[in-house]
């Protein structure tokens, strides 16, 4: 069964997925005659264009069994690039309001990868597309906005980030925590399209935040950014 009910040829080869009902509406805002194709148990499915071209919006929910199933979903119609735009919470002396592009993901194998490896593997490469991770951080600093390349580690529980569970992460060298990421990657690599995920740092280990319009007007620079790496 599909979450996303629309038809081959309807979403176009180019999407951005996010886990946020606001940043899907700031998304989706930037294009034009944006239209909703699908809508299923809540997951939603806009497309439009920008600047000639067709691009999807969609909202992957959250954690990584939810995000793979809408992703192998736009796999199967024939998107062939996904940026995912979504949040993290910042490590080391990395600030909210800059911009993490993960270069690779850090994540404790778990049912969702067991079950599409089938044994055959015990780890998998958890990278993004090297061209496509140039372009969007090129166009991420064009628009004045700080930019972080590195490690990201992915959780399957939030309620487990203590502080103590924090710093072992930040001495590993990982640059931020989040939750969906690295199975965006996974599926990028196992089943052969072009991905990304770019992350706007809402807070940080340390306790500093950004306020709710901070974030507002800092997704759609970055949005906007996104939508010209398509």
């Amino acid at each position: 069964m599909a979450l996303i009910t629309a038809k081959p040829g309807d979403l176009g080869e180019k999407a951005i997925i996010v886990g946020n009902l606001q940043r899907m509406k700031t998304v989706s805002s930037l294009l034009e005659d944006s239209k909703l194709v699908s809508e299923f148990a809540g997951y939603y499915t806009y497309v439009g264009k920008y600047k000639g071209e067709k691009v999807s919006v969609v909202f992957h929910g959250i954690g990584i069994p939810s995000l793979t199933l809408v992703t192998h979903d736009l796999y199967n119609l024939g998107v062939k690039e996904i940026i995912r735009f979504g949040s993290a919470t910042g490590l080391k002396d990395v600030k909210p309001g800059e911009v993490v592009v993960p270069i690779g993901y850090s994540y404790n194998l778990g049912g969702t990868f067991y079950q599409y490896l089938n044994g055959e593997f015990t780890a998998y490469a958890l990278t993004p597309d090297y061209e496509l991770l140039n372009k969007v951080v090129n166009n991420l600093k064009a628009k004045q906005l700080k930019v972080r390349v590195g490690n990201v580690f992915t959780s399957d529980a939030l309620f487990t980030h203590s502080k103590e569970f924090l710093d072992k992460l930040s001495s590993r060298n990982h640059i931020a925590v989040e939750l969906e990421g690295a199975g965006l990657y996974f599926l990028a690599n196992l089943l052969g399209f072009k991905a990304v995920s770019v992350h706007l740092i809402y807070r940080n280990a340390n306790g500093e935040s950004m306020s709710a319009e901070d974030i507002n007007k800092t997704e759609k620079v970055i949005a906007e950014a996104l939508l010209e790496s398509l």
